[in-house]
């Protein structure tokens, strides 16, 4: 049961966090992006692919299941939104940058909840 909840969590964690991240890096990067509907479904199922495989694989080794699911997760976004080493690199670095400030915002929101 806890895998079932942590690759429903997962996968709404990682589609809500590329929903921000992609058009970000689309503009910066300039790779290809269809339009709104289709990409909303094709980033769904990226995020559900690459957490299914980390979800299934995690049991048998961490870094194996990470390492699956990284390849799973290009694989698909190099097929699907033409996303060359550039873009890569712009979506790793935004994506960083995004975790940086949310990490931020939750320990000032934690810091003045404790005082």
């Amino acid at each position: 049961m806890e895998y079932v909840l942590v690759f429903l969590i997962g996968t709404v964690i990682t589609w809500v966090s590329l929903i921000i991240i992609i058009p970000i890096a689309q503009k910066l990067a300039e790779f290809s992006m269809p339009p709104w509907p289709e990409t909303l479904w094709k980033l769904a199922v990226v995020a559900a692919a690459g957490n299914i495989i980390s979800v299934a694989l995690d049991p048998l080794h961490h870094l194996l299941s990470w390492a699956v699911g990284f390849v799973v997760f290009w694989a698909l976004m190099v097929k699907w939104f033409d996303v060359d080493l550039f873009g890569a690199v712009i979506i790793v670095v935004v994506s960083w940058f995004l975790r940086l400030v949310l990490v931020g915002l939750f320990l000032g929101a934690l810091g003045l909840a404790l005082t």
